[in-house]
């Protein structure tokens, strides 16, 4: 329940959920309005009606900037194309972590909020000596998957070339292996079956369950949108059915326009079930691209047409694509620009210099236009109580508001963020040099010591990043990375090390594919035949070089490119955001906390124990 001024009704309320959490109700009708509860343990029971009993204090203290929540619904948005089936292993094998911890929260120092030596295998059991629970066990738990596939917005593929893809999961959530409903499309822990349907209630299960949801596989869109996917899921008030290109302009210049179609009711429906609005909210994205979140109407969907039909961009767009003059060639000219130019008189692209898969990649400098949503539609969809309907007008936010109207609207201080993404670790770790353990920077340390700079810069004005690898670019970057000191090395270096962080750059030749590597990681088994090092044009790509430095089919190492985007959004959103490598530092030793998507998860739950009951 959200923090809010307490009636006595409220109380009566909080008191009974506090009950029943500690096992001392044994059962109540869901009419009743209980909050679900821990399995009944040999504990006293009393008959139905408000006990008298104190409220269990835990180690995080009230605040009042922050308000609490006793249940959590937790998405996680997974990218589902080519390259990915490594990362969601990683983080399906780290996520019981996650489970695990907030069904039996640890016993802290309340002082230091360090975690005890000895931590108790049941949240019934008492922690040792003067430590206390970080938060009470969360009995009440959503957690779903949407993927980053969402269609060609009016163009009849979501990709071109090499990677041609139809998939469209319209935002809707994957269903679960297991325990599906008509009802539900989601897992629900809920261990005193008070649910309808009752959901999951044995922790072992769960863990399995939650492991085999985030393991999407390869089927989907080369062109990622896991920001539109997130909105379109949680925020978007009136989420189309279809979109369908129609004739748009007129007699003397026609033109094909998208527009969106109808009210996707499946999606509405999945979102009221799975979305309760008194809920924390967690999203926790997962992707090794730049996001593609394509907008969807207009002359948008040529992005994903076939090659030759996106304009070019004029000359002024190459020098500066904030200049007034730059713009696309199939757009008026501006007063005071030249009305001939020799960018435009070239005609549309050839596809020696428009890669299908990089349709996403510098838009505004190559296209004169931005085809992409801007990173402010999320952040003001995870933070404004306000956002626009699809004719413009603006209308109270459904991640916020209860469309019942029973319950006050969700604080924003309850909507977390973390993106998975590519950026080096070594950005990102609270201390870079610590062999063992891998702790990373919360919002506020990455401000204080310049690191948002150092990863994003200021994509706004075009000022770069301080870390040269974090420059999305197809061209050999040079310089040197600022956290570990090393020059970043030619794609002609022998060794596939010879940067520690993206191994080297990639001679991606005259007809790029992709942009160069952020960041590279050994996988823990090699995979032979890779597409990333069998078909793909160019050649010099560290992540299919052998240690004798010869070059083969071979992929032996992950990679990730940088994802701008992504970390735009986390930015903008403030302290309730979390930014991570999705370059794994080590995948050999369970044991260490620096082990697979471990560290972030870490930072993920460190973060929302301030908004846990």
């Amino acid at each position: 329940m959200v923090a809010s001024a307490a009636s006595p009704l409220a109380l009566a309320v909080r008191a009974l959920g506090w009950a029943i959490r500690l096992g001392v109700v044994a059962s109540l009708a869901p009419a009743c309005g209980a909050r679900t509860g821990l399995p009944l343990q040999g504990r006293a029971t009393v008959d139905a009606g408000i006990p008298t009993m104190t409220r269990t204090p835990t180690a995080i203290p009230p605040d009042p900037q922050q308000a609490r929540a006793d249940k959590i619904d937790l998405l996680f948005v997974i990218d589902d194309s080519g390259s990915m089936r490594d990362k969601q292993n990683i983080l399906a094998r780290a996520l019981p972590d996650l489970v695990n911890r907030l069904i039996n929260p640890l016993c802290v120092d309340p002082t230091t909020l360090l975690p005890a030596d000895s931590q108790p295998a049941s949240p019934l059991t008492a922690c040792p000596g003067k430590t206390l629970r970080e938060f009470n066990s969360v009995q009440d738990l959503h957690i779903g998957v949407v993927s980053t596939s969402l269609g060609g917005v009016g163009s009849p593929s979501c990709g071109v070339g090499f990677s041609n893809s139809s998939a469209n999961d319209h935002g809707h959530l994957r269903a679960p292996s297991t325990g599906a409903t008509t009802q539900r499309r989601f897992i629900a822990w809920d261990p005193a079956q008070v649910a309808t349907p009752p959901g999951e209630k044995d922790p072992t299960k769960l863990g399995t369950d939650v492991r085999n949801l985030v393991s999407l596989g390869e089927g989907g869109c080369p062109y990622e949108m896991p920001l539109e996917a997130m909105y379109r899921f949680l925020v978007e008030p009136e989420p189309y059915r279809t979109v369908t290109v129609t004739d748009c302009g007129s007699a003397s210049a026609p033109e094909r326009c998208a527009v969106q179609d109808g009210t996707d009711d499946e999606l509405l429906a999945e979102r009221k079930s799975f979305l309760r609005p008194d809920s924390l909210v967690a999203v926790v994205v997962l992707t090794d691209e730049n996001d593609c979140s394509l907008s969807a109407g207009g002359q948008s969907y040529h992005v994903f047409d076939d090659i030759g039909t996106v304009p070019r961009a004029t000359t002024e767009c190459a020098k500066d694509p904030n200049d007034r003059c730059c713009r696309s060639c199939a757009d008026p000219v501006a007063m005071g620009c030249p009305a001939d130019d020799t960018e435009c008189d070239k005609g549309p692209y050839p596809s020696n210099e428009d890669s299908g898969l990089l349709r996403c990649y510098d838009q505004k400098r190559r296209y004169g236009r931005d085809y992409l949503y801007p990173p402010s539609r999320y952040i003001d969809g995870l933070t404004g109580r306000m956002v626009p309907a699809r004719n413009g007008a603006l209308v109270a936010n459904p991640l916020f508001q209860d469309p019942s109207g029973n319950t006050p609207p969700r604080d924003p201080s309850l909507v977390f963020i973390a993106a998975v993404v590519g950026v080096p670790w070594q950005d990102l770790a609270l201390h870079p040099n610590d062999p063992t353990h891998l702790k990373l920077k919360d919002y506020d340390q990455m401000r204080s010591d310049g690191t948002w700079n150092l990863i994003l810069g200021n994509p706004e004005t075009g000022a770069p990043p301080g870390d040269p690898l974090m420059i999305e670019t197809t061209d050999e970057r040079t310089g040197v990375q600022p956290i570990i000191g090393v020059p970043l090395a030619p794609s002609t270096a022998t060794s596939p090390t010879a940067n520690p962080i993206n191994g080297h750059e990639t001679a991606l030749g005259d007809a790029p594919v992709e942009p160069q590597y952020t960041c590279i990681f050994d996988l823990t088994t090699p995979e032979q035949g890779s597409a990333d090092c069998s078909f793909f044009s160019g050649s010099d790509r560290a992540i299919c070089q052998a240690a004798d430095g010869t070059y083969g089919s071979t992929q032996y190492r992950g990679k990730a490119y940088p994802g701008v985007r992504e970390l735009q959004v986390l930015r903008g959103i403030g302290e309730n955001a979390i930014a991570a490598s999705i370059c794994a530092r080590n995948l050999t030793d369970e044991s260490r906390d620096d082990f697979g998507y471990r560290p972030v998860l870490t930072q993920i739950l460190d973060r929302l124990r301030v908004g846990l009951d």
